[in-house]
């Protein structure tokens, strides 16, 4: 690669855990055995920093361990040992923040790398949990209600006369409550409308007195009372998840309005005990911790009312920047490798077309409305809070692309004959696959990648020669994602996620879009110590909770609307007539949030190329071995065994010593080396095959999960750690954050027009059956529905037209997936209801002959924006009426041999025909096809029947060239007759469209989209090859368009 996709950002995280990797060393072993292992654990156990960290991890086991200390019996001391085990593996081997287990500091880039600690190595933080303020509040709110302020839940979505929470925090028993719905009332509105902003409860209630006289005021409070209850009102206690102390705005709230004093002063007294306890090293705040949570849990019970974070101290914290050109390297592999960013069996992909297929893609939809399973087309496939009722079903292997596939079946057989456990990618293997390359718009904005740094000795760290590893969790497709929940560690946090903010809005246009930050309090609370960030975005969208911003830069779920451009999702803020550039800076799992919020999360990445999907993991999923994925000096994916109880023999029944030798057996076939990650998703494990102590743990996990998969993966094999303190080196993971270099050509940005007012249940958009139109779909045509168009819906359709029974009728060819003819038929009501037995008749007498096999009748959706507005929609209804019924004539001469000309030179007749009628000129009809087609396509069908194609399609002289043709009278006689319907069309476009040529090509495409599919079929790909053979024909035609000869 000559230049870099990604610069880095002012800084990268590291973490490393608590204890150097010699502890893990010196232990698992086969010399510490038996009474020495115990003796070893006992000396472990009364190491107060071993001790403070299971203590904030576990406090059951800590339990176990302070009565083990002072020699009391322990029960199941087996398990007790082997979860001491598990701890001293995790805060040795694991560098993933948790608790005081394992922590995080901030590093700068520099011409070497240099991370090494202070003396006191660790500093903790401790805050309360989420949980546990959460509860606090709302007892608060339920006492003092009438002294706190309320704004309206901005996930209400109004459903007929009920107005529904399609998500809640609440909890019925032990069971989260998944939905709430109320009767959408007038004084239910009044209340949506004065609380748009905060107000305090007593203007709430005065409100509804006033609009409610005679009406008890306990009536009133009870009412409202029912709504803050059931989260329809938040209050001002409800902390934001984007500031650095949520404790501490609680206690302000707390103190701003004015509440029991005795409650505030035991927040602010835990608040101290907290303060003091930060001020503790690790290992001297055993008795301060519990004091501080038996404090806590007699004012509200929670399993763990702390959460502490630990960050490291670090002496020097520096890596080579030539690490950024590495990194670079490796995401130019894995875009190109990654699959299409519109693969059409992408989940994400289908949804689109369900989208367009209901809507069209001039519409814009409310979220709430799109994502609901009555009113819209529910949630994409993979989505489930709540699921889709209508999901359809793909096949995720069927995204990798094939050559890469087969490339690297054929690797993977390589390594395996030569007994190689490394599968090498090189540049040049992928350069000969001559895969399809990505474009700008393609790259993703920003990312995060998970390294792991080593080199094979302290010789060749000091000369700068490192290896990476990518870590189990790859990373993310955000920066800032990792970093927005230690926050609350980094000196200036706002430095970062501005210089953040700031690159993006470099990328993104800032007169189309608003940058805006999305989090959501969860079903389960505790999931908010994840979710819980800063930002620098100038707006904000917070669920079931307040904003960190004023009520003129908070947005709400009920005024974001969604439509699509270029293929790709974008949601809208109704209000700000803009769109949104959303960032999520945490790492929740997105598959647990609600449906609405995963959707926007996933819209953030449409368009994108999905780089984290490693191809190899389809194309060797279910192997029981894959090899090492390698390119240059950077490991991408460990080598991994995959145990069954096929391949390893071993229950409780058979015993440890059987499994043993059974799994030992294995290990020798599969050459599976000493040391290995058991691997759980992220979770890891590091093992030593060759102690007695690991070889239990695997037995353990094995027998507990018998008839399910256990995954090896293989540790790292270089021995050195670039993490150095006082007593040892340190494992260490690093999370580098890239942003996208700002391209010197960017794409040009068209500011969307879309109307949205017509609301989707309007008479005006939705035509109910004999509501002026009658609407149905004619089922079982695949092998006759050129014969029904063209024989039995025209003759049968023009008697009515003549006798004038009905005004007009237009057809189009769909599948859902089954194929079937779409018919809709306009007429006064009346004379629908008089036409329809005898429709029914003629329904009859299509089945009996088999031309059909069944129908359907349906509501006409009608596609208002898509064709230019509801003053328009009329016209281009006339339009559709007369394109039918030249595309019966046309079927109808082809069907008599009248019209033998090739499809491809009909279609390109017609096509130049409608851009006539259109009114474009020469000039503006190349632009058109040429954003609409690729220049280089179809390029030898083209030369080989140049000559025709240049003398048939030259509109030039009234078709002087196409008239000398036996049937090109014919043709041009029956295309003619769509002549005045679509040159008044344009001309009421124009009208009503302030010479706006994007719109107006827009629709165009559109209108030749319908035609092509009335006259072909439903093949897209064929309306490519004629819109391309009719660019090139224009494209050679030049000349004679500027009124030269062409020599």
């Amino acid at each position: 690669m000559k230049n870099n996709l990604y610069k880095n950002v002012n800084t990268f995280m590291i973490r490393t855990p608590l204890k150097p990797i010699d502890k893990y060393f010196e232990f698992f072993n086969n010399t510490v055995d038996g009474e020495k292992a115990k003796e070893y654990v006992k000396e472990l156990c009364n190491d107060p920093v071993f001790r403070e960290s299971i203590l904030v991890s576990s406090k059951s086991l800590y339990d176990t361990i302070i009565n083990f200390t002072n020699g009391k019996d322990i029960k199941k001391q087996e398990y007790f040992f082997r979860s001491i085990y598990k701890y001293l593996i995790r805060m040795s081997t694991r560098p993933t923040p948790f608790g005081l287990v394992s922590g995080v500091c901030f590093g700068n880039y520099s011409d070497k790398t240099s991370i090494t600690y202070e003396d006191n190595q660790f500093k903790k933080f401790a805050r309360p949990d989420l949980e546990w303020i959460m509860e606090i509040l709302k007892k608060i709110e339920d006492k003092y209600y009438q002294s706190l302020m309320f704004k309206i839940n901005g996930y209400i979505f109004i459903k007929g006369d009920r107005a529904v929470l399609p998500h809640s925090t609440l909890k019925e028993d032990t069971d989260n409550v998944t939905e709430v719905s109320i009767r959408a009332t007038n004084a239910f509105k009044l209340v949506c409308e004065v609380a748009q902003n905060t107000i305090s409860y007593s203007q709430l209630k005065n409100s509804l007195l006033i609009k409610n006289p005679g009406v008890p005021e306990e009536k009133i409070n009870f009412f409202l009372k029912e709504l803050i209850n059931k989260e329809y009102l938040i209050s001002n206690l409800r902390p934001p998840l984007t500031v650095i102390d949520q404790f501490d705005y609680l206690i302000k709230e707390i103190q701003r309005c004015d509440i029991n004093e005795i409650i505030l002063d035991q927040l602010i007294n835990i608040q101290e005990k907290i303060n003091i306890y930060n001020k503790t090293y690790v290992g001297e705040g055993e008795s301060i911790y519990i004091e501080l949570c038996k404090d806590m849990n007699n004012m509200e019970k929670c399993k763990t009312p702390l959460q502490v974070d630990m960050k490291l101290n670090m002496k020097e914290k520096t890596i080579n920047s030539k690490i950024i050109d590495d990194l670079n390297e490796l995401i130019h592999l894995l875009l190109l490798v990654s699959p299409s960013s519109h693969n059409s069996q992408d989940y994400f992909q289908i949804h689109k077309m369900d989208f367009m297929e209901k809507y069209g893609q001039e519409r814009e939809i409310l979220l709430l409305e799109m994502i609901d399973n009555d009113l819209g087309i529910g949630a994409p496939a993979t989505y489930v809070h709540p699921k889709n009722n209508r999901s359809k079903t793909f096949n995720s292997s069927d995204l990798v692309n094939k050559k890469v596939k087969s490339y690297l079946l054929q690797k993977y057989i390589y390594a395996l004959d030569n007994n190689y456990n490394s599968i090498e990618i090189n540049d040049d293997e992928i350069k000969a696959l001559d895969l399809p390359q990505y474009n700008y718009e393609e790259i993703p904005n920003s990312l995060e990648l998970n390294v792991i740094v080593r080199a094979d000795s302290e010789e060749e760290f000091k000369k700068q020669n490192l290896n990476y590893h990518i870590g189990p969790n790859v990373g993310s497709p955000q920066a800032g994602k990792a970093f927005g929940r230690f926050s609350h560690l980094m000196n200036s946090p706002e430095k970062f996620f501005s210089e953040l903010n700031d690159n993006n809005k470099a990328l993104i246009d800032s007169d189309e879009y608003i940058h805006c930050e999305l989090v959501y309090l969860g079903s389960e609370l505790r999931s908010a110590n994840v979710t819980r960030n800063i930002h620098c975005n100038e707006y904000e969208i917070a669920l079931f909770t307040n904003t960190s911003k004023s009520d003129e830069y908070s947005l709400t779920l009920d005024d974001i609307l969604i439509g699509i451009e270029d293929n790709v999702f974008y949601a809208k803020s109704k209000k700000l007539n803009k769109k949104l550039f959303i960032t999520v800076n945490n790492m929740l799992n997105s598959s647990m949030a609600p449906n609405a919020v995963r959707f926007l999360y996933d819209i953030s990445l449409d368009g994108g190329k999905k780089w984290f999907d490693l191809p190899w993991n389809d194309a060797f999923y279910e192997f029981p071995y894959v090899p090492n994925i390698k390119y240059k000096n950077i490991t991408i994916s460990q080598e991994k065994w995959i145990l069954d109880s096929i391949n390893v023999k071993g229950d409780k029944k058979l015993g440890f010593d059987k499994f043993k030798d059974s799994f030992k057996l294995y290990c020798s076939s599969y050459k599976v080396p000493q040391y290995v990650y058991i691997t759980f998703a992220d979770n890891r494990i590091l093992l030593n095959l060759e102690d007695n102590k690991c070889l239990e743990i695997l037995y353990h996990e094995f027998t507990n999960n018998l008839g399910d998969t256990i995954t090896l993966n293989a540790y790292e094999e270089e021995p050195y750690n670039i993490v150095n303190g006082n007593d040892g080196n340190y494992f260490c993971e690093l999370i580098v954050p890239l942003i996208k270099v700002k391209s010197h050509h960017p794409k040009d940005i068209q500011i969307s027009n879309k109307s949205s007012d017509i609301p989707s249940i309007s008479p005006t958009r939705l035509k109910l059956p004999f509501d002026d139109w009658l609407y149905f779909k004619l089922y079982g045509t695949s092998s006759s529905d050129d014969e029904l168009i063209a024989f039995f819906i025209s003759e049968y359709f023009h008697d009515l037209v003549d006798s004038q029974k009905i005004e007009k009728y237009f057809f189009m060819r769909y599948a859902d997936p089954e194929q079937h003819i779409r018919l809709r038929i306009n007429a006064k009501q009346s004379n629908l209801l008089e036409i329809y037995p005898n429709l029914q008749q003629w329904f009859r007498s299509l089945i009996e002959k088999g031309i059909i096999t069944h129908i359907a009748i349906d509501s006409y959706d009608r596609e208002i924006e898509r064709y230019g507005g509801s003053n328009l929609i009329d016209v281009a209804e006339n339009v559709f009426y007369a394109d039918s019924i030249i595309t019966e004539d046309i079927l109808k001469e082809k069907k008599f041999n009248n019209l033998t000309l090739s499809d491809e030179l009909i279609g390109m007749v017609s096509i130049i025909q409608y851009m006539d009628q259109f009114g474009l000129d020469y000039e503006n009809q190349c632009d058109f096809l040429e954003s609409l087609v690729e220049k280089t396509d179809y390029r030898e069908i083209f030369k080989k029947q140049r000559s025709e194609f240049m003398k048939l399609c030259n509109s030039n002289d009234n078709w002087n060239g196409l008239r000398q043709h036996q049937e090109g009278e014919l043709l041009l006689n029956i295309l003619n007759n769509r002549t005045k319907s679509i040159q008044f069309y344009s001309s009421e476009i124009r009208k009503r469209n302030n010479n706006s040529l994007m719109s107006e090509w827009s629709i165009l495409n559109s209108v030749i989209h319908l035609h092509c599919n009335r006259l072909f079929g439903i093949n897209r790909e064929f309306e490519k090859k004629i819109l391309t053979l009719t660019r090139h024909t224009l494209h050679a035609l030049r000349y004679f368009k500027k009124g030269s000869e062409v020599k």
